[in-house]
């Protein structure tokens, strides 16, 4: 493990929610949760103390806070603009947006870059900063802290059965990237009005691991010497990239380990054997909290898309969709070009046969206007091209890539 670097996770708490309170005006405390059809996908902090969960239907979160609050997501195609109370979207006619979250996780990035420009962003809601140099040139413009003397944590937790040193300079570092943390949340809160956890630490794995500790507005510093009792009892499908399907063939593997601790003592030939050299020498370092795998910034993406599954269709209700995908396609578009100044060369469909379920793709020239009907015209003459092998179809992707910088 470097100990030299200094790694923060930020995670917004219920961001989905966060961003209707604000949104709305609707008092924080209130229960209130994001629905999206018949199903949750956040609940914020209240609603959960009253026993609602993401997997809730509505009936049940109801019945568990009759004063909880739902707002739909966006929807296209139908209605616009969730209501509080009054779900107006059909799922046979209209298609979720995420559009307001991601224009709200921009806004908490662009106050995010004023700190560093290594940032990589994992999810809509969760990033990873690199702010080693910042702290380097902190602690080289604030003087010699080998005594612990000047610096103080108080304001961050420290991993249950740890202890900082302040005679340590990795734990130092450590310090003053926890003062940094603070001081970027308060901007965002401040300039947002955003809540996020935090955890700060020497790589991506533990620095992840330390923002779940203590939730919700609060941040966590997991120190070297908190690696091994974090590693006894933490069960290793909690760590990221063991939760799928790596996960699954471990439990096949060796049925009844349950922590990273219990993976540390698998010989590693029993590792090779059941997941080859790459992924056994990989899983060793995970297990130990030994992962230094650099923060990749990553604020521009690569395409944009927007999907759609739905019952199997024919060529009629491919249509429908197709032009609702081209309404948010083209939203993004527009979105993208005044935010980053730059301009897709390719249109991508992606079509997924409901007899098969195979996924056939066909790709084009981007129009050079980028309305929806225009983007709906060519979209069609792609699916055109493949549309003897996805009829009856039951998912439609359509994407922008090929950026390039005006």
């Amino acid at each position: 493990m470097d100990r030299w670097r200094v790694i923060l996770h930020l995670d917004l708490d219920a961001f989905y929610c966060q961003v209707e309170h604000k949104r709305l005006g609707i008092d924080r405390n209130v229960p209130l949760a994001v629905q999206q059809w018949a199903g949750l996908i956040a609940v914020n902090y209240p609603a959960r103390a009253n026993g609602v969960g993401r997997f809730c239907d509505i009936n049940e979160a109801k019945t568990a806070c009759p004063n909880l609050k739902l707002v739909h997501v966006e929807t296209i195609g139908n209605t616009k603009g969730g209501k509080v109370g009054a779900v107006e979207a059909n799922k046979g006619t209209s298609k979720a947006s995420l559009a307001r979250y991601r224009r709200a996780s921009f806004e908490v990035i662009n106050v995010m870059k004023r700190f560093s420009d290594k940032i990589e962003r994992a999810s809509i809601d969760e990033v990873y900063i690199d702010v080693t140099a910042l702290v380097d040139d902190r602690l080289r413009r604030s003087g010699d802290f080998s005594d612990g003397g000047r610096l103080e944590w108080s304001e961050s937790h420290v991993a249950e059965g740890a202890a900082l040193n302040p005679s340590s300079e990795h734990d130092i570092r450590l310090i003053m990237g926890a003062k940094v943390c603070k001081e970027i949340r308060d901007a965002i809160k401040a300039e947002t009005e955003y809540e996020m956890s935090a955890g700060i630490s020497h790589n991506k794995l533990l620095s992840k691991l330390a923002s779940a500790m203590n939730k919700p507005n609060k941040q966590t510093i997991v120190p070297a010497s908190a690696v091994p009792s974090l590693m006894s009892t933490l069960e290793y499908k909690q760590i990221n990239g063991l939760g799928g399907k790596l996960g699954d063939r471990l439990v096949q593997l060796f049925p009844g380990l349950k922590t990273a601790l219990d993976l540390q003592g698998v010989p590693r030939e029993d590792l090779v054997r059941g997941l080859g050299e790459k992924i056994a020498g990989w899983l060793q370092q995970l297990c130990r909290g030994d992962c230094d795998s650099d923060v990749k910034p990553n604020l521009l993406p690569k395409s944009l898309n927007a999907c759609k599954s739905f019952p199997a269709s024919e060529l009629g209700a491919v249509k429908k969709w197709l032009l609702i995908l081209a309404e948010e396609l083209s939203d993004r578009i527009l979105e993208d070009h005044e935010d980053f100044g730059r301009t897709p060369r390719l249109l991508v469909l992606h079509a997924r046969s409901s007899k098969t379920y195979e996924q056939h793709s066909s790709q084009g020239p981007m129009p050079a206007k980028w309305a929806k009907e225009r983007l709906f015209e060519h979209a069609m003459r792609l699916f055109e091209k493949i549309q003897g092998e996805c009829l009856p179809c039951s998912r439609l992707a359509l994407g922008a890539a090929g950026f390039v910088a005006e």
